[in-house]
């Protein structure tokens, strides 16, 4: 499966639904996502949450297929923290600094993205230096170790 990737580097943002906001919009500005991605990724956190414990806590938003003109991630790395209800028990807050958002428009791209990312969670020291990257090319080169 082909994608973008997409990243942001030492994002400070106060509340989950400003990061997510602000990826979406990213998303939607480059063309990758139609009208309505914004809103239907807030609206599917809320209803299921993507928090996952790490020892890094990530986050990976997605919203339906439908909503995505071509696949894209977007990876946004937080200077601070934000919660997120956890995807296992949403009665559970995560402090996430990383969000993948997976925008894809095959519908059985999710699950087998999943299983990547998972790969990478499993893995703190890549984590670590996703969050202490100095520039994209770093990021990228990790994430792209996954995903590829």
């Amino acid at each position: 499966m082909d994608h973008r990737t997409l990243v942001y580097r030492n994002l400070n943002f106060d509340s989950r639904n400003e990061i997510l906001s602000y990826l979406a919009e990213k998303l939607q500005e480059k063309g990758y996502s139609k009208e309505g991605y914004r809103e239907a990724i807030l609206k599917r956190e809320e209803e299921y949450p993507t928090g996952l414990p790490a020892e890094v806590k990530i986050a990976i938003p997605h919203c339906d297929h439908t909503l995505v003109n071509e696949s894209a991630i977007a990876i946004g790395v937080l200077k601070n923290t934000v919660n997120f209800q956890a995807m296992d028990d949403p009665s559970k807050t995560l402090d996430v600094q990383i969000v993948i958002m997976l925008a894809l428009n095959e519908p059985h791209g999710h699950i087998e993205m999943l299983q990547k990312i998972v790969q990478l969670i499993k893995n703190p020291e890549d984590l670590k230096k996703i969050i202490k990257a100095k520039s994209d090319e770093d990021v990228l080169k990790i994430i792209n170790n996954y995903l590829n």
